[in-house]
């Protein structure tokens, strides 16, 4: 559902808050396959001056994916604050515009703005590369890398400790 910003073309430099929930469609990002548990949540005030608008505010969602290690469900709180410029459509920065940002604004129709491609862009630039199901996990290989360290620890002792040769010595004079 498009924002509703007529209030703010009625009354240019007036700011009013606003509460838009979005609902974005599972996205593939890095291999896996990342849906968005409930609507993405976007709160904050807005503006319009010399008809373009200005938002700014939280956006808040929860993101669901696999674990990068042990391939568990994972989750991720999205929690993103925002600042963003929506001109009207048509009136958008030409291409040959000499601020790099001005291709990246979005653009609003007649009195409503479509939220939906801002909400996308923020959720999916705030995910993590990897995706842990627990700040901890080292996933099924861990339990064999700790078993391997401690017997390499174990056999390491034995062989490759720089006294061992001394010990030797010593268990064959006792031996003696």
């Amino acid at each position: 559902m498009p924002l509703d910003i007529s209030a703010g073309l009625r009354s240019p430099g007036d700011s009013f808050p606003f509460r838009q929930e979005v609902t974005l469609e599972p996205q593939q990002v890095m291999g896996d396959t990342i849906t968005f548990k409930g609507p993405v949540v976007l709160e904050g005030q807005f503006c319009v001056t010399d008809r373009v608008l200005h938002l700014w505010g939280d956006l808040t969602a929860t993101a669901q994916g696999h674990c990068a290690n042990c391939l568990e469900p994972a989750s991720y709180p999205v929690r993103v604050a925002f600042s963003e410029v929506f001109f009207p459509v048509g009136q958008q920065p030409r291409e040959e515009s000499d601020q790099p940002d001005d291709l990246d604004r979005f653009a609003y129709d007649g009195q409503e703005a479509d939220l939906h491609p801002m909400a996308l862009t923020l959720a999916v630039l705030e995910l993590p590369i990897r995706m842990l199901c627990k700040p901890d996990c080292d996933g099924p290989l861990g339990e064999l890398r700790k078993k391997l360290t401690q017997h390499a620890d174990q056999e390491d002792m034995l062989t490759a400790h720089p006294f061992s040769a001394l010990r030797q010595l010593l268990n064959k004079d006792q031996e003696v």
